[in-house]
């Protein structure tokens, strides 16, 4: 009965987990084709396009009082900067066996947005970030080792303590940026005023994306993404309907 029980429970584990992949591919894929479907607009039109509407722009971004990165220090209308610290876990395993499991928790996040507008040919449009998916560049990815005389820094004004006991293995520091003059593509709403923006809550299969990256090469990501989600969440599904029926094999035997 223990071993059917075990085996249910991995069942229900790997059967939750698939179930969770595949939700996430279909988000995947639904923004992918939300993009592919989407015409795009140029700057100056989507005035005259009703609020409500989702629309996509593509051109250079401009920001008339751009942001500094706290990390990088770079030139931006947005960036996330976040402090992450690695450590060490005891795991007791079947035999009662210590070992050690290594394990991340966010000690500190600051993500600032400033308003930008888009310009093609045709002129500019504003844009809100505020609330977008946003696809940003990664401009620094740095690990630092534990010394124990860590201190503490200062992110988005907060100061923040780095003592993290005997089992901290690091802190690693990341930060994206969306950067100033240079190519940025839409997917938004169109709000009052003619802004884009996030969809409200009637508008169900809306997205709201801001990528550094061009539609194409975005969409490519995202087809990848979705293919590894897809194969995991069948893979763990399969996994679960074969712990299931070994389990109830062993209950009847």
């Amino acid at each position: 009965m223990i071993a059917f029980l075990i085996l249910l429970l991995f069942a229900v584990i790997f059967l939750v987990a698939g179930g969770v992949l595949l939700y996430f591919r279909n988000r995947t894929k639904q923004k992918s084709a939300l993009m592919s479907q989407t015409e795009t607009s140029n700057a100056t039109d989507v005035t005259g396009i009703a609020p409500g509407t989702l629309v996509e722009v593509k051109g250079m971004l401009r920001c008339e009082e751009p942001l500094t990165s706290e990390m990088a220090e770079k030139v931006c209308a947005y960036y996330s900067s976040t402090v992450t610290r690695e450590y060490l876990r005891p795991d007791h395993d079947d035999d009662n066996d210590v070992g050690s499991d290594r394990r991340t928790e966010i000690i500190a996040q600051n993500v600032q947005y400033a308003p930008f507008v888009v310009e093609d040919d045709s002129g500019s449009v504003p844009v809100d970030a505020e609330g977008a998916e946003v696809d940003a560049r990664q401009v620094m990815n740095r690990f630092d080792r534990n010394t124990g005389n860590e201190g503490s820094f200062s992110l988005g004004g907060v100061s923040v303590n780095l003592g993290g006991g005997e089992r901290t293995i690091g802190y690693r520091y990341t930060e994206s940026i969306l950067p100033v003059d240079e190519s940025v593509y839409v997917l938004g709403t169109v709000q009052e005023g003619g802004v884009i923006g996030s969809p409200t809550s009637g508008e169900e299969g809306h997205r709201f994306v801001v990528s550094h990256r061009s539609e194409e090469a975005h969409a490519q990501s995202l087809g990848k993404t979705a293919l590894w989600l897809g194969v995991g969440g069948a893979a763990a599904l399969v996994l679960g309907v074969v712990l299931l029926v070994v389990g109830i094999i062993v209950l009847v035997s």
